[in-house]
């Protein structure tokens, strides 16, 4: 594990850690990187990365702008919305780690928001495929019951309130979400409060997923405690270049007690759940990627 910092395509810093193959491996089998949740930091999916590194792959992962180590000194007034997070940072540690290794195939895995926004990455093409994990609508009727009863509050009271006061939104010290800056949280809020999230709330979204062309991997989880599954398959069925790979995934039948919204990552899963990820980059790395020729 080799801590890096990678220019986002405005010059900005981030901040991401590259966790590389053991010597066994004389070239990575592919370059995998991982994009957060909203508000998730990079660490959380050390011991994940680690697990791909130790099957042959070089994996990455980093931290949004104004966001985990990415963000250096106070929140108040720090810059970025969901389009930078996208179009600046996650597209930028995407080349950089595509250029480094151009030999070998490049996947995305994407957590809840990081999986939602890849099709929107300018550099979406280069990709072989994308693997999404606990990824949704967070339009409210695609939301859990209890999600739905705090969404009015989060959104029409805390997000116009807290945001203008703080200078962002401090959900750290209210138990909310995490600290967000004022422009991501602003631009979340309009993808939430329509009908079909992302869909109908940013421009240009739904022709992106029906002219994106890659692999698509999606694992959904019945205990989600935030999202339902009627989300999950909307957007998955937005993609219409091929079908995707979507498994509904219920903890009691794969030997866990629980799975959730975060539990995939978290080490009780490695025996259950990861292998899933690898036998599919696996299967799937030695496919050209949609814009390349084929021999």
């Amino acid at each position: 594990m080799t801590k890096i910092e990678i220019l986002a395509h405005d010059g900005r810093v981030l901040a991401g850690f590259r966790f590389d193959p053991s010597a066994s491996f004389p070239f990575p089998k592919a370059t995998v990187v991982i994009a957060p949740a909203m508000a998730v930091p990079q660490a959380f999916y050390a011991a994940f990365a680690q697990y791909l590194a130790s099957c042959g792959y070089t994996v990455w992962t980093f931290d949004y702008r104004g966001t985990g180590e990415s963000h250096q000194g106070s929140l108040r007034g720090a810059k970025g919305d969901l389009t930078d997070w996208v179009a600046r940072d996650f597209d930028a540690v995407l080349t950089h780690a595509n250029d480094l290794l151009p030999e070998a195939p490049l996947f995305a895995i994407g957590h809840s928001f990081g999986g939602q926004c890849a099709p929107l990455l300018p550099s979406r093409d280069r990709l072989s495929g994308l693997i999404n994990i606990a990824v949704g609508s967070g339009s409210r009727r695609h939301t859990t019951p209890s999600t739905q009863r705090a969404a009015p509050l989060l959104w029409h009271v805390l997000v116009p309130l807290l945001c203008p006061l703080f200078g962002y939104f401090p959900g750290a010290k209210i138990g909310v979400i995490g600290n967000v800056p004022t422009g991501a949280m602003r631009q979340w809020r309009r993808w939430c409060l329509t009908e079909e999230y992302i869909l109908t709330g940013e421009p240009g979204a739904r022709e992106a997923y029906a002219s994106a062309q890659y692999a698509v991997l999606a694992l959904t989880f019945a205990d989600d405690e935030l999202l339902l599954e009627e989300g999950s398959l909307m957007l998955h069925r937005a993609y219409k270049q091929r079908p995707v790979d979507y498994r509904l995934i219920e903890a009691s039948r794969v030997g866990m007690a629980r799975i959730g919204h975060f539990g995939f990552f978290k080490p009780q899963s490695a025996e259950k759940l990861w292998p899933m990820v690898s036998q599919w980059l696996e299967e799937r790395r030695h496919e050209p990627r949609p814009g390349m020729a084929r021999y």
